[in-house]
């Protein structure tokens, strides 16, 4: 019997330890969250100030702020995983970006991910991923709508500033 108790104590610390290493990943997250926006802001020419046609999701910020750890790091796994999807769709020669910075944004944006999913149990469903999916949904109908016109896109990035400031002071405060 106090082998098992024992066995029971080594396993959850062994648990919560592992998930505290696999997320490692949140102390480099500043680094590589900052190095984004670099990117971001050095695609192209000056980020427009035009306001967006789809109101920034704040409601939903907030929600997830106020939830439990392991939703608020699948929202910003989520999150990224989003952008990635939006940018995936872009030409950067038609639009006039950088294609080697679009490249290397979409490469950090996937290491992110890839790296915040390692420490989010596959059996813990995402918290937000529906509204989530319905947002970035809306984005792409409300700027692309079959078009690939650069101005688009340039409301597209400057949305993508928004949320990649936000995702980082959300990360900041985890």
């Amino acid at each position: 019997m106090l082998l098992v108790a024992r066995a029971q104590v080594v396993l959850l610390l062994f648990g919560a330890l592992a998930s505290t290493l696999c997320c490692d990943w949140l102390r480099r997250y500043t680094d590589m969250s900052d190095k984004c926006l670099i990117l971001l802001r050095d695609l192209g020419g000056p980020i427009t100030e035009e306001e967006f046609p789809l109101p920034f999701p704040r409601k939903l910020y907030r929600l997830a702020s106020k939830s439990q750890a392991p939703c608020k790091l699948a929202f910003v796994r989520d999150s990224l995983g989003h952008i990635l999807d939006v940018y995936l769709q872009v030409d950067a020669s038609r639009v006039g970006w950088h294609a080697g910075r679009v490249d290397e944004l979409l490469h950090i944006l996937h290491r992110q991910k890839d790296e915040l999913s390692a420490c989010i149990s596959p059996a813990k469903p995402s918290c937000f991923s529906p509204k989530l999916r319905r947002y970035y949904r809306r984005l792409t109908n409300a700027t692309l709508n079959g078009t690939d016109s650069s101005a688009r896109w340039e409301l597209i990035r400057s949305e993508t500033k928004m949320h990649l400031q936000q995702l980082h002071l959300f990360a900041a405060a985890m």
